[in-house]
């Protein structure tokens, strides 16, 4: 079950490199969703999908402290992407990705989430219902601009 040997991976990433994770590590699981933009999407009604939270909280007041706890979240996210998820086929939720600033991430990640959703037939829908772009916002801008602004 590839769900809790992902865990069991997560586990022993966490120990082996430290981690200052918080415990328990939060994990459910959904059935699958029609909606193509979904991290859910699944064409089978009986995929189930299982997730993970990569939590960090900011327990503090104090700048330097959170931070710091800032950097430690964002080192655990980058281990976890580049040790776990193409093996695991994991994706996190378009909505909560934390948009890089760095052009070459960036680009790395919008061409990420074009193999796992359909951004053109998106960005088609998007400028058919919202020609003037008023439910959009700089993040999904980012994440899923047209195919001849790439």
């Amino acid at each position: 079950m590839k769900d809790l040997e992902y865990i069991e991976d997560l586990k022993q990433l966490i120990e082996k490199e430290e981690i200052p994770a918080p415990a328990p590590i939060e994990q459910r699981w959904t059935a699958s969703s029609k909606s193509p933009m979904s991290p859910a999407s699944s064409v089978k009604e009986d995929d189930i999908f299982s997730w993970v939270g990569i939590i960090m909280y900011l327990p503090t007041t104090d700048a330097r402290q959170r931070k710091d706890i800032t950097e430690e979240f964002f080192h655990y996210r980058h281990l976890t992407q580049t040790r776990l998820w193409d093996t695991y086929s994991s994706y996190e939720h378009w909505a909560k990705i934390e948009v890089p600033k760095d052009k070459e991430q960036l680009t790395a990640l919008q061409a990420r989430l074009r193999k796992r959703f359909p951004v053109d037939a998106y960005n088609k829908a998007r400028s058919e219902l919202d020609p003037n772009r008023i439910l959009s916002n700089v993040k999904l801008e980012k994440l899923f601009p047209s195919s001849d602004t790439i």
